[in-house]
C-alpha cells in the first residue's frame, strides 16, 4: 500500500505522504463556489485575510481611466495553514506542470522590482532587510519562469 498513487487533480501523490482523510466532507447549504483572478491580501499577527475579487473592464469602455476590481469574497488562515497551503500549492502547481507543461505569466502580472531606497519614514535596518528579501524572493520567481 505504501507504493500506491492516488490521483487529486490529477497530480500524483503517495498514500503513505498523504494518507486520505478519516473525515467526511460535507457542504454547508450555503457553501458557493465563485471564481476569481484577483486576490488581496492583509495580515495580521494571528493570521491573513485573502479577498477575492473579478476584474472588471467595463469602465474602460464608458471612458473611465482604469479597470475596476470588484471584490466578492474574503477567507481569513492562520499562519499554519498558510504555510502549509504554500506546499500544498506548489505540489499541485508540479503536478499540473508535469502533465501539461509550464504555466506562463504574461509580462504585465510579474511583480515589479521593488524600490533600491526607502523613504525616511521607513528607511529602517529591518525595512532594508525585508527589502533584500523581497528581491532575493522575486529574482527567484523570475528564474523560475524561465525554467524549461
Amino acid at each position: 500500500m505504501a507504493d500506491e498513487q492516488i490521483k487529486i487533480s490529477n497530480v500524483p501523490t503517495p498514500v503513505t505522504l498523504f494518507p486520505p482523510p478519516a473525515m467526511d466532507f460535507r457542504r454547508d447549504e450555503d457553501f458557493v463556489a465563485r471564481y476569481a483572478n484577483n486576490v488581496q491580501f492583509e495580515g495580521t499577527i494571528w493570521d491573513m485575510k485573502l479577498i477575492f475579487g473579478l476584474l472588471d473592464q467595463r469602465g474602460i469602455l464608458k471612458g473611465d481611466l482604469k479597470p475596476v476590481v470588484e471584490q466578492h469574497t474574503s477567507i481569513s488562515l492562520s499562519w499554519p495553514e498558510i504555510k502549509l497551503l504554500i506546499f500544498l500549492l506548489q505540489l499541485h502547481l508540479a503536478g499540473y506542470e508535469m502533465e501539461n507543461g509550464k504555466v506562463k505569466l504574461h509580462p504585465s502580472v510579474i511583480p515589479p522590482e521593488p524600490p533600491t531606497a526607502l523613504p525616511p519614514p521607513f528607511d529602517t535596518p529591518k525595512n532594508r532587510e525585508s527589502m533584500e528579501l523581497i528581491r532575493k524572493m522575486r529574482a527567484e520567481f523570475i528564474a523560475h519562469l524561465s525554467e524549461p
